[in-house]
C-alpha cells in the first residue's frame, strides 16, 4: 500500500509517468453529461488528491484531472463532466473500449498528511466534479474522522455518496425545491457551513476544499472570517 505522503521530503520521482499510453478499459454513465472514465493504470502510482494531465494521440489539446480511483486499484479513472463546447470531454465522451490516450503525472500537492490523519477531524468540501479527489482518499485510506460537503445542481448529479457514510454527508442542491433526502438539503454549501453544530471540534479540523474557484473563494472567506479558521488549516484545489 502507497504510504501517506509526508511532505518534510521531496516526491519521489520514480512515481512519475514520463508519457506512456494507457487503453480505456470502461466507462460509467452517472447521466448523459456525467461520466467516470477508467483506464489501464500500469505501474503509474499516485498519492490521492494528485491529478494527471492527458492528452489524445494527434490533437493538440491536453486537460488536468484528479484522480478518482484509489491509488491501490489497479485502474486509473476519472470523473468527467461533458461540457458543452468543451473540446476535451467531448473528445473523452467519445472513446471507445480498447482507445488508447497519453498521461502525464502524477502533480500536485493537495495530499492527505499523515498527521492530518490521525490527529484530525477532515472537512472534505467539493462542487461537482470536484468531489474526485475525495473518492480516492476515502477509498485508499479507509477514513472514519469526517465530514463531507458537496455543492450540486440537480439531484442527478450526485456521484458515489455510496462510498460515504450517509450521516456524515451533506448535498447542497442549488437547482431542485422538492428535497426529501435527510442530508439533501436546498441550496448552496455556504449555507450549510455557516451552521456549525454540523461538525464537532470545529477549530481543530483540516479542510480540504476542491471545486470553482468561485465557491472556494466563498468557503473561504466563511472559514477564515467568520469562524476564525487558521489560513494554514485550509487546503484548496480549484478548476475553471
Amino acid at each position: 500500500m502507497l504510504k501517506v505522503l509526508d511532505f518534510q521530503s521531496n516526491f519521489d520521482k520514480k512515481y512519475y509517468n514520463k508519457n506512456i499510453m494507457h487503453k480505456l478499459i470502461r466507462k460509467e454513465y452517472i447521466n448523459e453529461n456525467l461520466f467516470k472514465i477508467f483506464f489501464d493504470k500500469k505501474d503509474l502510482e499516485f498519492f490521492p488528491g494528485q491529478h494527471f494531465s492527458l492528452s489524445i494521440p494527434n490533437k493538440s489539446i491536453n486537460r488536468e484531472y484528479s484522480s478518482y480511483t484509489s491509488s491501490n486499484d489497479k485502474e486509473l479513472g476519472f470523473l468527467i463532466r461533458r461540457v458543452e463546447g468543451g473540446i476535451m470531454t467531448n473528445l473523452l465522451d467519445k472513446m471507445q473500449v480498447g482507445d488508447e490516450l497519453n498521461i502525464y503525472g502524477p502533480y500536485g500537492s493537495f495530499v492527505l498528511k499523515e498527521e492530518y490523519i490521525k490527529n484530525k477531524q477532515i472537512i472534505f468540501i467539493a462542487s461537482g466534479t470536484g468531489i474526485a479527489p475525495f473518492v480516492s482518499m476515502k477509498e485508499t485510506y479507509n477514513l472514519d474522522n469526517y465530514k463531507l460537503f458537496v455543492g450540486i445542481r440537480e439531484t442527478r448529479d450526485l456521484a458515489d455518496a455510496e462510498k460515504f457514510d450517509e450521516s456524515k454527508s451533506y448535498y447542497c442542491i442549488s437547482r431542485e425545491d422538492n428535497i426529501s433526502k435527510n442530508n439533501h438539503y436546498k441550496g448552496r454549501i455556504n449555507t450549510q457551513l455557516e451552521k456549525i453544530e454540523y461538525i464537532k471540534d470545529f477549530e481543530n479540523s483540516i479542510y480540504m476544499i476542491c471545486g470553482n474557484s468561485y465557491m472556494i473563494s466563498d468557503v473561504y472567506d466563511i472559514l477564515v472570517k467568520e469562524k476564525k479558521i487558521n489560513p494554514n488549516n485550509i487546503i484548496t484545489e480549484s478548476f475553471f
